[in-house]
């Protein structure tokens, strides 16, 4: 009888371990929370208006040209977000001249921060209006207020800025910059500086590849 109690005893032990370190692995097993990084080829954690090329450090803008939006991210933190509005997709032609208005995709800088932009008309916006196309250094090419109170230049003529047309914000209308209303502008304008990185990307339906095209100037 005591035989048989004692193995009784190792058997019920044995199988007290076994379930204990199953129980352990059931909850090692357990999912836990991926991060992603954003050197990361593929990664499940999805963040809106933060796509995956961009850093997850420091304070970064993103523009999502499907949806009209502008981010304002800080360490992958989102501060500030606001329609915009982005490239009209549209060709505007005059003899073999060809402007296509989009607003380019990719990675990009803040290369300066202007206050009071001017804007130097291109020939393409007489064309489009149906009016003669003036000398290079006609007074008829600069525009005061249309680019609203502050710009933020990326280059190749494009820009952050703000517009006196107001409806157009959150649609697909500019000729590729991107407009914003005048209170995300001058939270902008006073919260990143020159350098701060910009991703241009389109959250959904694949866009082929195009030719960027000059499409404004500031007065310098």
């Amino acid at each position: 009888m005591c035989n048989f109690n004692a193995k009784a005893r190792r058997t019920l032990l044995l199988v007290l371990g076994l379930v204990f370190c199953a129980s352990v692995s059931a909850q090692t097993a357990q999912p836990v929370e991926k991060k992603c990084h954003w050197w990361q080829f593929r990664c499940d954690e999805q963040i809106e208006g933060l796509p995956a090329e961009a850093p997850r450090t420091g304070l970064v803008i993103t523009i999502d040209v499907a949806l009209n939006r502008l981010y304002l991210f800080k360490d992958g933190q989102l501060i500030d977000k606001s329609l915009a509005a982005t490239g009209s997709e549209k060709l505007l032609k005059s003899g073999r001249r060809i402007w296509l208005f989009r607003t380019p995709q990719g990675h990009l800088k803040v290369l300066r921060k202007i206050v009071d932009p001017i804007w130097t008309k291109p020939d393409w916006a007489f064309v489009e209006s149906g009016d003669p196309i003036p000398s290079a250094d006609s007074p008829l090419r600069k525009i005061k207020g249309h680019l609203g109170k502050y710009a933020l230049d990326l280059g190749d003529g494009i820009m952050i800025h703000g517009t006196d047309e107001f409806d157009s914000i959150g649609r697909k209308v500019s000729h590729g910059c991107i407009r914003l209303p005048n209170d995300m502008l001058e939270t902008l304008y006073k919260t990143v500086a020159i350098g701060t990185d910009v991703f241009i990307f389109e959250s959904f339906v694949p866009q082929t590849a195009a030719k960027k095209e000059r499409h404004s100037d500031l007065d310098f």
